[in-house]
């Protein structure tokens, strides 16, 4: 095509676009038509941008279409707004599909208060408002508030101090101080008397409350300490202090040569109104040095405050007394008095009261509770003990029960009782990988610990089991714990394993234990406990519909966060299954820690004992819907039935290759810790750092199979009473039971047989073996409580459990009571090769089942 042509046609182009888009009025028709046609094209090329343009185009163009009917528009305008409408639903439904799956870590279950906020009042419940409930100190006294007054007791005598530079103050528990220590009495209410050696020194700890006027009544601290040295003279300060996170002091009325032996203090606090404090010796001595200091404390941190404020007499008489230190009564939270006796006298007691006294007590106190009335009501509520200890528990009728060890029982419950706390504060809580931690909502716990030294705070699992004890002393007790317990679970039924309430609780726990996580379970005890309760008062007040409703949500937590990987089976979570530094992966979350299950964690585990636990608890919801409904039966006994079924339990955990019930999972015992180097090897360092890391020595076994661990797991199947009497299954575990090669000992049954190629052995090179061989006392307990039920129950193997439930009991109360008269404690746990105490002690928590082994009085 030659230039002048294509010249011609891009003219001819720019006129033919010229003319269509400035629409002539004047011309070819043609042209207008096209020019026509090319704008209504244009309009549709520019179709609105925004959301409404685009909705009035869309209803305007849609009025303008021709249907062979009439539509009028506010049809067209109804059908639109139920589009809308059903777009809506959806969107909520998928939103409140994600809240159900969403957990909330911190909001409160919104059922009704099991503990409404006046129940703990004084006016309420003037019983148990005051107590020794600070019981992570060797005494401490407290009432059961938010914020509380609280006493407590420290000393220390000179040659501590000569030894060391901080360790020398006797304050908070600590079984690292060596001292022999617990309640030889104590009622959880009323009284209670506790003795102290500290080398020595004796101390003798009396506590007595009276109940009157509206502000909790009035006590007595009686504190006498005997000197035990015969060599020489050691100096010692006695300290006695109160706090309260306000101010409270109006007053201080110091000893004086006109009252040399009384110290008074007046205070007042929102919840207790006016009230006085009086020191009193009791043992006048012109060598007693008295001081006091008010100031401002935490106190968490109080026992180290205190050290700060002591300075030395002279270097003639090198006692460290208080500083003396102005009193302000709009600022100072704590008073503090000390006794320092220069020149203790051995075995010559000296001794002084601290007496509490309401203002509103005043026109209904006839005396003081001190001197002579202090003694006879102290004599009085002991001999009251007694009698009602025996009436209980009734030793005396039993065999071998000589007064020592009826003692020995005693002094069990009254340490059990004597640790019961009541804790304030706000948990620390998280889901899984979340970084950092929500804060629950401020809570109250009143409970028990399973030690005062070393587990000073609340744990789910062991207050199933001190309850069992507890409950058969004082029900009333009982009932208000479980009531404090199910208060604090959250909207997602969850309640914490640990509850560690305050700064001074929080003191004692080491750093990876604070955060609790919303997804780790513990063993439901406390439907053992309840358990008890229904056969033993089935119409008690705590049966009541909120309280089943929140026991409820709690099962339905375990039910759908525990469940297996098929049905009817159960998998404890909170396994690390990425570890390499462990030998066996701990199961914290079943309260078994190291005991060995599948050596590698997967979502195809089968825990047995969880299953056993999930029966349980469906039974005893489904007793307490029965009594509710008034019906003979309902789904949760029905699904205890199915959990019940034997042939349903064997397809799931039974191995015949082993002869056992056993967990199921990936799992080989080809493993073992061997020492690699840190780094790669240096040639310039001669000394590599190294650690222990998990090695599979034989790859091929590493398979889903049972479990081949033979212990505590294995028998709870008879411990929950599964099994049926005429099972030859059960013939085969009671045979078990005697063999000393796998769980027998003279001293009791030891928590993983000796054929276990992981007994005796460490998880890592610096964990100990903990549930790997030792003898734990409530294992005992429950396997004892299972063999006189099946001892009672008609079938061919009754006979040998009654012959094993004997042995068994009288192995336990011999070795226990042995280890006690030894060593003055009750303890954690115990070796199965000496009988002798290992672990934590004092351990008077679920260790103090032995009463009821003792007294032959399970749950039956």
């Amino acid at each position: 095509m030659s230039a002048k042509m294509t010249q011609r046609r891009r003219q001819l182009d720019s006129k033919r676009s010229t003319s269509i888009n400035n629409e002539p009025t004047t011309g070819n028709l043609n042209i207008v038509a096209a020019a026509a046609a090319a704008r209504r094209r244009n309009q549709h090329r520019h179709f609105p941008t925004t959301n409404r343009s685009r909705f009035d185009y869309l209803f305007k163009n849609l009025m303008k279409k021709k249907f062979p009917f009439a539509i009028p528009s506010y049809v067209v305008a109804i059908i639109i707004g139920i589009l809308l409408s059903f777009t809506a639903y959806r969107v909520f439904l998928t939103i409140m599909e994600y809240r159900g799956h969403y957990e909330y870590t911190n909001v409160p279950l919104n059922l009704p208060k099991l503990v409404n906020v006046n129940d703990t009042t004084p006016e309420k419940n003037p019983e148990q408002f005051w107590g020794t409930y600070r019981s992570n100190l060797y005494f401490g006294v407290k009432h059961r508030s938010a914020r509380s007054l609280g006493g407590g007791l420290m000393w220390f005598d000179y040659s501590k101090l000569q030894q060391s530079n901080d360790r020398f103050l006797r304050h908070w528990c600590d079984q690292n101080d060596r001292l022999k220590y617990g309640w030889t009495y104590h009622d959880g209410e009323t009284f209670g008397i506790e003795q102290i050696i500290d080398d020595n020194l004796q101390l003798n700890i009396q506590w007595l409350k009276q109940v009157s006027g509206h502000h909790g009544g009035d006590w007595t601290t009686r504190v006498t300490v005997t000197p035990q040295s015969l060599n020489r003279t050691i100096p010692i300060s006695l300290f006695f202090y109160f706090h309260h996170d306000l101010p409270w002091i109006d007053e201080i009325s110091p000893i004086s040569n006109q009252s040399p032996e009384l110290l008074t203090v007046r205070g007042q606090t929102n919840e207790l109104d006016g009230f006085t404090i009086k020191i009193k010796l009791n043992t006048p001595s012109n060598q007693v040095i008295a001081r006091t200091l008010t100031d401002v404390f935490q106190l968490d941190k109080i026992h180290e405050n205190i050290l700060t404020k002591l300075a030395s007499t002279s270097r003639e008489q090198p006692y460290f007394i208080l500083n003396e230190q102005p009193f302000k009564d709009f600022e100072h939270n704590t008073f503090f008095i000390q006794l320092t006796l220069t020149q203790p006298i051995a075995s010559e007691p000296f001794s002084f009261d601290i007496i509490y006294q309401s203002d509103s007590s005043n026109n209904v106190r006839e005396q003081d509770l001190t001197g002579y009335y202090f003694n006879e009501e102290i004599t009085r509520l002991q001999k009251q003990y007694d009698e009602r200890f025996e009436n209980i528990f009734q030793l005396k009728t039993k065999q071998n029960m000589d007064t020592k060890k009826i003692h020995f029982a005693r002094s069990a419950l009254s340490n059990l009782l004597g640790g019961i706390s009541y804790f304030t504060g706000k948990s620390l809580v998280a889901k899984p990988n979340q970084k950092v931690p929500d804060e629950y909502w401020t809570t109250n716990l009143y409970t028990a610990v399973p030690s005062r030294s070393f587990f000073p705070r609340g744990f789910v699992w062991d207050e199933g089991f001190h309850n069992l004890l507890i409950a058969r002393w004082n029900k009333n007790i009982t009932i208000d714990i479980l009531s404090h317990w199910f208060d604090m679970l959250n909207d997602n039924g969850w309640i914490p394993r640990e509850v560690i309430l305050g700064n001074e609780a929080r003191a004692r726990v080491p750093a990876e234990f604070i955060v609790q996580r919303t997804s780790n379970a513990n063993p439901p005890t406390f439907f053992l406990t309840i358990d008890y309760l229904l056969k033993t008062i089935p119409n008690s007040q705590l049966f009541n519909l909120p309280f089943i409703q929140r026991l409820e949500k709690w099962y339905q937590w375990y039910n759908r966060t525990q469940n297996g990987p098929i049905p009817l089976s159960y998998r404890w979570r909170g396994r690390n299954a990425s570890s390499i530094y462990e030998l066996n992966p701990k199961t914290l979350t079943s309260g078994l820690d190291d005991y060995p299950r599948a050596s590698h964690p997967t979502d195809a585990e089968r825990h047995l004992d969880l299953r056993c636990w999930m029966q349980l608890a469906s039974s005893v919801i489904g007793k307490l819907y029965s009594i509710i409904n008034n019906e003979q039966t309902n789904q949760y006994l029905n699904y205890a039935q199915l959990l019940s079924n034997n042939e349903q339990l064997d397809q799931l955990h039974w191995s015949e290759q082993y002869g056992m019930y056993a967990d199921y999972g990936l799992h080989t015992d080809h493993v073992q810790l061997q020492r690699v180097p840190i780094e790669k090897p240096n040639p310039h360092q001669p000394q590599q750092p190294t650690h222990m890391i998990r090695q599979i020595t034989r790859q091929s076994d590493l398979n889903l199979k049972y479990v081949k661990h033979f212990g505590y797991v294995s028998l709870f199947p008879l411990m929950t009473r599964i099994l049926d009497p005429q099972s030859t299954k059960l013939e085969k575990i009671l045979n078990d039971l005697q063999n000393p090669s796998l769980l027998w000992t003279q001293y009791g049954l030891r928590s993983l047989a000796q054929s276990s190629v992981m007994y005796g052995v460490r998880n890592t090179e610096h964990d100990p073996p903990y549930w790997r061989g030792a003898i734990w006392i409530n294992m005992n307990y429950m396997v004892l409580s299972s063999l006189q039920h099946y001892a009672k129950t008609s079938g061919p193997y009754s006979d040998k459990a009654r012959q094993i439930y004997s042995q068994l009991r009288t192995n336990l109360i011999t070795n226990m009571f042995r280890v006690y008269e030894k060593t003055g404690h009750i303890w954690e746990q115990y070796d199965d090769k000496t009988g002798n105490g290992q672990g934590s002690h004092p351990f008077t928590g679920w260790s103090s089942l032995i009463v009821l082994i003792m007294s032959e009085l399970y749950d039956e």
